[in-house]
Parts: C-alpha cells; sequence; structure tokens
C-alpha cells in the first residue's frame, strides 16, 4: 500500500499546446505545464531496440500519485516529467484504483514524445 511518505518526487503533467500557423489551422505547439503533483516513481524493467542500426535504451516507469480531479483530465496524449531530474515519460495508461484514492500511471522513457 503507497502511504503519503513514499510521494516523494514532484511530478509535471504537461499537454502540447495548440498554436495558430498563421492560416487559420492549429499546429501542435511546445509542452506546457498544466499541473503537478507529489508521486512515488517505480523503474518496472527496462529493454533495448535497434533501429537503423542504433542501440537505444526504454524504460518502463510506474507512477503513483493520490487520486485528485486533474487526473481525471489527462490523456496519452499529455507526458509526464520528473521536476526534479527533468525526465520526460510518455504516458501509455492511466489506470484509478477502485476506491479512487490513488492512481497508477504507466509511462515509458526513452521513446520520442
Amino acid at each position: 500500500m503507497t502511504g503519503a511518505g513514499d510521494l516523494r518526487e514532484l511530478i509535471e503533467m504537461q499537454f502540447r499546446t495548440l498554436i495558430d500557423d498563421g492560416f487559420g489551422n492549429e499546429v501542435a505547439g511546445p509542452f506546457a505545464t498544466v499541473w503537478s503533483a507529489p508521486a512515488r516513481i517505480q523503474i518496472l524493467r527496462g529493454g533495448e531496440t535497434v533501429m537503423a542500426g542504433r542501440l537505444g535504451g526504454t524504460q518502463i516507469v510506474a507512477l503513483t500519485m493520490r487520486w485528485q480531479p486533474e487526473v481525471a483530465t489527462i490523456t496519452t496524449a499529455w507526458r509526464a516529467v520528473n521536476g526534479r531530474t527533468g525526465e520526460i515519460m510518455n504516458i501509455r495508461s492511466i489506470e484509478p484504483d477502485e476506491r479512487r484514492a490513488f492512481v497508477n500511471i504507466l509511462t515509458e522513457t526513452g521513446v520520442a514524445t
């Protein structure tokens, strides 16, 4: 069971903003922090892939944070950033627990955002 003492990292939840391209269309702009919350970071497993003759490493990371209304707004289009280290994590799934006390967010690092 996760307790308040386990939530030692500050995670920034970011969403890509939409900007006008000058022709009346909206295009994807830079990521911007929408909200942040304390969380527990747990590294689950890592892997390596070879693409175009280059070796690249990825890691699956689980984030656990308290349930809050802002959590209901995030999707897999968002990304999480460790506020202390600046590590960027792509969100793969969002899984609230049965009592909605905590939420587990499965992320992946080492991949394109």
